[in-house]
């Protein structure tokens, strides 16, 4: 019988993200017989970020959180037509198993594990589960995690059970939920993904009467990314979307009292809520490095790569 998991693969892809999915087509695109091994933790085959903070929460299908299918422009026919998180449908993979012995290759996806442990010279990974796959080359691609506040984190368990770090499909189907059952989420953060999930939460902030806060240490939304004038125009349309948007905004400390959330900040203000979402930025998944003897860098936390991308000739990042 075939084994679950092939013991090689030409190519060995870890992490589920939109660049090693855009990998895999690349390397199929060049080598039509290519067999791709995609390794990732998420349990869901390869999918967009975006649309979670942004298409999904404007569906009118009540059960969104199940099809995560939405309404896009086609430019062509100026029509509306649906489409899915997803950049291929399961059809489009190779079950693993199958893998080393389709005939013309393909890409196959391992989901919900995870790689622990590199040798760089035997080529060669180690699964959690103990699972051993050797490879001739090897991208390790394996994004970020969502970055907490350290007040947050000091704030103990209550806080915590009451706080969303977005990033999965599963925080987008639980924020949701939580948007039903809540009158106030506070988001803090002026980023991409606090300024879209700050619109998102608005518009519903005025169908439902929920109370949506967005709060942040800069001058204004997108205030580290945008000239000014931008920033206060992106301020005043999150503000028209139903937001209350509070800028230089510096959170001191997170407590619960009662049966709500007081956030104090550094200037003396009190915000009172329901639910935190922190959208604070990514910390580089980097914890491959240590048993790959790979560099990190000191002042950006990632990988060090040479102009290629390559970390050792025949693995990339």
């Amino acid at each position: 019988t075939r084994p679950e998991v092939p013991s090689h693969v030409p190519f060995l892809l870890i992490g589920g993200g939109t660049a090693a999915f855009a990998a895999a087509r690349s390397i199929r695109a060049r080598d039509p017989g290519a067999r791709v091994l995609i390794v990732s933790e998420d349990p869901a085959l390869p999918y967009m970020r975006p649309p979670l903070s942004k298409e999904l929460w404007f569906s009118d299908d009540p059960h969104v959180t199940e099809t995560l299918r939405f309404k896009q422009w086609n430019g062509k026919e100026r029509s509306l037509c649906e489409a899915s998180i997803y950049f291929q449908p399961p059809s489009f993979y190779v079950p693993v198993r199958d893998l080393p012995f389709v005939e013309n290759g393909g890409v196959a996806v391992l989901c919900g594990k995870k790689v622990v442990h590199m040798d760089v010279r035997g080529n060669t990974v180690k699964l959690s589960d103990g699972t051993q796959i050797s490879y001739d080359k090897c991208l390790i691609a394996t994004g970020g995690s969502p970055r907490n506040l350290p007040v947050i984190e000091r704030a103990g368990k209550d806080v915590q059970q009451r706080l969303t770090l977005f990033r999965k499909i599963e925080d987008f189907k639980s924020l949701e939920k939580i948007s039903r059952e809540v009158k106030s989420i506070t988001i803090i953060g002026g980023g991409f993904l606090g300024s879209e999930l700050a619109c998102a939460l608005g518009r519903r902030a005025r169908t439902r009467g929920l109370e949506v806060i967005q709060l942040f240490p800069e001058n204004g939304n997108m205030g580290k990314v945008l000239p000014e004038y931008l920033s206060n125009w992106t301020t005043e349309k999150v503000r028209k979307e139903g937001v209350n948007v509070m800028p230089n905004a510096v959170v001191k400390s997170v407590s619960v009292s009662g049966n709500r959330l007081v956030i104090k900040l550094k200037d003396g203000r009190k915000v009172e809520t329901d639910h935190i979402v922190a959208a604070v930025g990514l910390e580089p998944n980097v914890e491959l490095a240590k048993s790959a003897g790979l560099e990190v860098d000191s002042d950006f936390g990632g990988f060090r790569v040479n102009a290629e991308l390559q970390a050792r000739s025949n693995i990339w990042v």
